[in-house]
């Protein structure tokens, strides 16, 4: 019996949310996929990429959930990728053209990124291709017209963390900063920000392009905000103009 020819996986960035905001190769790539991924979490009320995968694929088209692990522990966490990785190995294998979406850039702080080390670790040879997408940070500076980076100043993205000294170091610096990953941080990033005398060059927004965005231009509109506002969003610091320099 004649193998059938190995499908291709897909790791596909459908953007922030916008459901304008995908490429066209992501669109065609996601009509002829045979299975596409859609990762959740429990923390996750939000159907969007769901949909958007489903509004793009094929009739016969699998939707299969992935609840990532949210597990303290890294083994817990590797072993469910592991698992979800041999499912689509085998879907790979049989000929099936299998894809994963994933919110902004597919190698921008993704769970595609866990997903594609667990793959190859137990399929080697897999056949493997990235559509990269639109990132949340780009479309936050076009929501907010906020510049990423001026003249030879450099922009760096990072996520926020407990220790917000490398935080207060760059934005100190003058250059541009684009904050992720800020969940329930938001309070502490506001009072750095005001520290730092970069409120006035900063600007918030939270689920870009969906129905529920909220965009700030004055951060001290949100030192009340409830603790989940910082869910699914982005503070961008602009860098300083060469006259202030």
């Amino acid at each position: 019996m004649t193998q059938p020819q190995q499908g291709t996986f897909y790791g596909v960035g459908v953007g922030p949310g916008d459901p304008e905001l995908l490429t066209l190769k992501a669109v065609r790539v996601l009509n002829r996929c045979d299975a596409i991924y859609v990762p959740t979490s429990r923390l996750s009320r939000q159907t969007y990429v769901a949909d958007i995968a489903a509004s793009h694929a094929a009739a016969d088209c699998a939707i299969v959930p992935v609840t990532f692990s949210l597990a303290d522990h890294a083994a817990t966490r590797q072993q469910h990728w592991h698992e979800t990785a041999l499912e689509i190995a085998g879907r790979l294998q049989a000929g099936q053209d299998v894809a994963l979406v994933t919110l902004g850039d597919a190698l921008l702080y993704s769970t595609y990124i866990y997903l594609l080390r667990a793959l190859y670790a137990v399929f080697p040879q897999a056949q493997v291709e990235t559509v990269p997408g639109i990132s949340a940070v780009s479309a936050i500076a076009a929501l907010t017209c906020c510049p990423l980076g001026e003249g030879e100043q450099p922009l760096t993205i990072i996520p926020a963390a407990n220790d917000l000294e490398k935080l207060r170091t760059l934005i100190t610096s003058g250059s541009g900063v684009a904050i992720m990953k800020i969940g329930r941080r938001l309070a502490q990033l506001i009072e750095l920000l005001d520290q730092c005398e970069a409120l006035e060059r900063s600007v918030f927004v939270a689920r870009a392009g969906l129905p529920e965005q909220r965009m700030e231009l004055d951060l001290n509109q949100l030192r009340d905000a409830p603790e989940d506002t910082g869910h699914l969003s982005v503070i961008l610091v602009a860098p300083k103009c060469e006259e202030e320099s």
